[in-house]
């Protein structure tokens, strides 16, 4: 279900800028506010007869929606001055992040590999970053993105806390950050972009489809998978997974012809998607092995030990 996420979040970073070059140019949020409602519609139709209400559960959906609308702001606002493929690698930067909120959390200390991988990562950037004019990127963007990926971590350790305290299920919880995402990027197209409606030029047949899979595939389907695998998952082994996003979004990009392709989008790439797979992989190899795996060398070798 997260490879499936990567997949749809990957095509997002692409559709929505095209979305945003076509008709949503003047008024952001509405894309924003569009995807959101009509995704908990949608949520509500499916899951009606499981969902509940009370005091906790919104203070739930409003903590992780209020991190899904900054979240998702910056990040369109971010793609509007940068590239997809940029806006791709700067948004896995949460991958990094999760460990050191989680350590606050959890109080956890972070194994060694995530300091290098922080280090690999901002390496990474600054490579990205190298030579903007001819991307069309600019470090302006990136850096509003990288306030989006923040949110992003935020949002991952918070819904793993919650559901592994047993708090709430993540039926109730995909449900509540959907709909309260949606009132709050609701309430700010309408205050701070309405003006700009009027302006609006819809092309049903260009954009219609980029719509129904940035909602359906890279919102609805997306939150309840995402809430649903971290009852099964770590936080940092879901953010890993999810941030193969990064890289197909910059094939998509490429394959689209909105950048063209350029060794600083490779390198600079390579190194954030090594950072993210080296903060996951590597104290994976230093976990102890389990016990029944140490009874069982144990057996072996006194065997051996009677048999010679």
């Amino acid at each position: 279900m997260l490879c499936a996420v990567a997949v749809f979040w990957g095509a997002g970073f692409v559709l929505n800028a095209q979305l945003l070059n076509l008709s949503f140019a003047d008024a952001p949020q509405l894309l924003n506010a569009l995807r959101f409602a009509v995704s908990a519609l949608c949520l509500l139709a499916v899951f009606n007869k499981r969902l509940r209400f009370n005091k906790k559960l919104l203070l739930y959906g409003f903590v992780g929606g209020t991190l899904l609308f900054v979240g998702f702001s910056t990040q369109l606002i971010g793609i509007k001055y940068t590239t997809p493929s940029h806006s791709g690698f700067f948004t896995a930067f949460y991958v990094v992040l999760v460990p050191f909120i989680a350590w606050i959390v959890y109080r956890k200390h972070p194994h060694w590999s995530v300091w290098l991988s922080a280090a690999i990562a901002v390496a990474g950037f600054v490579v990205l970053n190298f030579s903007k004019k001819e991307s069309g990127a600019s470090l302006k963007g990136d850096l509003i993105t990288l306030v989006g990926a923040f949110c992003f971590a935020l949002q991952i350790v918070w819904a793993d806390y919650l559901l592994k305290k047993n708090k709430t299920d993540h039926i109730q919880l995909t449900f509540w950050q959907v709909t309260f995402a949606a009132v709050l990027f609701v309430l700010y197209t309408l205050i701070f972009e309405s003006k700009n409606y009027s302006a609006m030029r819809f092309d049903a047949g260009k954009e219609l489809w980029r719509l129904a899979i940035v909602i359906l595939c890279g919102t609805a389907f997306a939150y309840y998978a995402q809430t649903f695998a971290q009852t099964h998952l770590t936080p940092s082994e879901t953010s890993l997974i999810m941030a193969c996003e990064s890289p197909i979004g910059a094939f998509l990009s490429i394959v689209a012809a909105m950048e063209s392709f350029a060794w600083q989008t490779i390198v600079g790439g390579v190194m954030v998607i090594a950072a993210v797979v080296l903060v996951e992989t590597v104290p994976r190899l230093h976990r102890k092995k389990p016990k029944a795996d140490v009874d069982q060398n144990a057996k072996e070798e006194n065997r051996d030990q009677q048999n010679d």
